[in-house]
């Protein structure tokens, strides 16, 4: 047994070593792909400049030809081999021509010597880039062999542990059997039930009582046996909650590395957007239908802008302004806003909840988050001429395993015509990055249940039973 631990542990530390490798590998495949999109960006923008002088295309390949070379230096600093420092090295001195031709170029075009720029201008984009990208495939391809061959030597070290195990399982066994037949001969009864019963408890099965006669020693140990009963109970309740929570963290931390990705390409183009409806709005002799509508599209602007922004801080929102307030007076703004939409998708909207009075301590802004999210949800997975029906009521002494103390409570309900929600999800419903539908990245439900959290309540949702759709049901504590 000795031996086949060294043989396991020196098994183990070279598939470990093997690993990084690979992963070392993986990493650098990915970085020559993200310097390929660049390439493939930048040769599109120098195509542009060719056609175009204009020195808003200078500038985006100067920003490009900036994010190339981060990822340039990041697959140097990753090369695994003489062999992928020499193609880095060369990919390098070859964008550094492509660079100084730009440059070039550029001056040219100021001196009004534009075919002599533009014969440059295409020798780069063509000669250069083609041989920027060829070294660039051959980069992938020398990494994608390494880490072929470093997926051999793990199946090479797998086999060995393999070997070592069955051989460490045949002997086991005999031994196994040959203790055993001496222990049954040696020990007694009380004994080998307090063996039996421990072997019996597996992964979560929880370990069952037992008792034991009565006598000096075995008194004691079956003291000390169901003290250890019980800790292995706990431990094992305390892991289930504790998975749980680590597979929340995981989704939580992914979406804390793709946020600001996602909100720096939202916010860019919508500046621009933003812009060019000022432009409009400022000309003279503008029909007011076309005024009103570049109103509701600032508006929208504006609404996105602030989205970005909670996207951001997800991971750690802000805290709430609570002021004492009616939720169906924001409601009632939100359906005002999103008429046109639901003009559009032919969606029946009855409002019964704006005759509420009862009033909650809540952020106005992040219900008419919630609201939007639950609506725009809805009107996604229903047909034409579908029908959505809003009601509110009263909920006396209502708890639910997230809020343990009785309280009053005011219900807002969505009920939908729409297929309902698939049995696949409805567990997972409000985690982030579940979808119901194909629009979407899945965080609405997700931010919104956090929304409702924050404000001292929770959401859930059921499909009907006798017909279809789904009903969605804001809880939110009533403030006297």
């Amino acid at each position: 047994m000795g031996g086949g631990f060294l043989v396991i542990a020196f098994s183990y530390k070279l598939q470990k070593k093997t690993e990084s490798y690979i992963e070392a590998a993986r990493t650098s495949v990915s970085i020559a792909k993200e310097m390929e999109n660049e390439l493939t960006a930048i040769r599109g923008l120098t195509f542009t400049y060719l056609v175009n002088k204009s020195d808003v295309w200078l500038d985006s390949m100067k920003n490009r030809q900036m994010k190339f070379i981060i990822y340039l230096e990041r697959a140097r600093a990753k090369a695994n081999s003489p062999e992928e420092e020499r193609l880095v090295q060369q990919i390098s001195a070859l964008f550094t021509n492509y660079e100084q031709n730009i440059i070039t170029s550029a001056s040219l075009v100021k001196t009004g010597n534009i075919s002599k720029a533009n014969a440059l201008i295409a020798h780069s984009a063509q000669d250069l880039f083609s041989t920027i990208q060829d070294k660039s495939n051959q980069y992938i391809k020398l990494n994608k062999s390494a880490e072929t061959l470093y997926e051999l030597e793990i199946a090479k070290t797998n086999s060995i542990i393999l070997k070592t195990m069955v051989s460490l399982g045949i002997g086991g066994i005999v031994a196994g059997l040959l203790l055993g037949w001496l222990l049954t001969r040696m020990l007694f009864g009380p004994i080998n039930q307090l063996v039996l019963t421990i072997r019996s408890a597996t992964g979560e099965t929880v370990l069952e009582r037992f008792k034991l006669p009565h006598g000096g020693e075995l008194d004691e140990l079956g003291n000390r046996v169901k003290d250890l009963i019980d800790r292995i109970n706990q431990a094992n309740e305390d892991l289930n909650r504790n998975r749980e929570l680590l597979q929340y963290s995981n989704k939580y931390a992914t979406l804390g590395k793709i946020a600001p990705t996602i909100a720096h390409e939202i916010r860019n183009p919508l500046a621009a957007i933003k812009m060019l409806v000022y432009s409009i709005r400022e000309e003279h002799n503008l029909p007011d239908s076309i005024k009103e509508d570049l109103d509701i599209i600032s508006s929208e602007i504006d609404r996105m802008e602030g989205f970005t922004k909670d996207f951001l801080k997800f991971a750690k929102p802000a805290d709430p302004i609570f002021t004492l307030v009616n939720p169906t007076d924001s409601l009632v703004e939100v359906i005002q806003l999103l008429k046109p939409r639901l003009k559009k998708n032919s969606i029946q909207l009855i409002d019964n909840a704006s005759v509420n009075t009862a009033y909650v301590m809540a952020d106005v802004g992040h219900l008419k988050q919630l609201y939007m999210n639950i609506i725009l949800n809805a009107v996604e997975v229903m047909p034409k001429n579908g029908q959505l029906l809003i009601d509110a009521s009263i909920i006396t002494n209502c708890q639910n395993d997230k809020v343990l103390a009785h309280t009053d409570f005011l219900r807002i309900s969505f009920n939908d015509s729409g297929p309902g929600i698939p049995e696949a999800i409805m567990k997972t419903l409000f985690e982030p990055f579940i979808r119901g539908s194909e629009q979407g990245v899945g965080l609405g439900l997700s931010i919104s249940q956090g929304i409702a959290t924050t404000h001292g309540g929770w959401i859930s949702a059921e499909n009907k039973e006798h017909e279809k759709g789904a009903i969605f049901h804001i809880f939110l504590p009533i403030k006297s």
